[in-house]
């Protein structure tokens, strides 16, 4: 019969080897800091001005929005921080803008994105556009499938990578053609954090 110690150290060992695997998962688990939620403040012109808390940039946004920040932690690449204002309407259509802070971890070029986009079967990849102004690199497309649609927007500068993406189901297709521009074209980066 083993020792009252030998028994302590396999019982220890055997509860680390259960609860150890979940401790590591918990901890890989992404964390979600939400900062509002379901804004609803209308300008005079009926749309939301949305300024990221934790981020760098602004948007204006033609439905209530949250504003939350994600942060998750990889053992190969560490910590990575991803900042979002995201809204859905009522028919289903999805708005948002994410921001992935530079860091070592190099983002994937414009060109693997939209390889990566073309190659989902189904996806129609259309009105491919690509733009320089001052030091931030523009690809903007548009992504066609069977049922949803997107209109998709990168803006990559020097600090960080932006996506911007309005999703919508394509019977609204109509709804999302009169809103477009205007959203991506109220995209700033770098308003000041509050």
């Amino acid at each position: 019969m083993a020792s009252p110690f030998i028994r302590a150290i396999a019982l220890v060992g055997s509860l680390a080897s259960v609860m150890l695997p979940g401790i590591a998962a918990l901890a890989q688990q992404p964390k979600l800091e939400m900062h509002r939620a379901g804004v609803d403040s209308k300008d005079a012109s009926g749309w939301y001005q949305a300024v990221s808390t934790k981020g760098s940039f602004s948007v204006r946004m033609p439905i209530p929005f949250n504003d939350f920040t994600i942060r998750s932690s990889d053992p190969k690449t560490g910590e990575e921080v991803t900042h979002v204002i995201g809204g859905k309407s009522t028919e289903g259509i999805k708005l948002s803008v994410v921001e992935i802070p530079a860091s070592a971890k190099s983002a994937p070029s414009f060109d693997k994105m939209l390889a990566d986009f073309s190659a989902k079967p189904g996806n129609k990849v259309s009105d491919v556009q690509r733009a320089t102004k001052g030091d931030a690199d523009t690809l903007s497309f548009s992504v066609g499938g069977s049922q949803t649609s997107a209109h998709v927007r990168y803006v990559r500068t020097k600090s960080a990578t932006y996506s911007l993406i309005i999703e919508f189901p394509n019977t609204h297709r109509d709804d999302v053609a009169a809103i477009r521009e205007e959203f991506f074209n109220s995209f700033k980066a770098n308003a000041v954090a509050r």
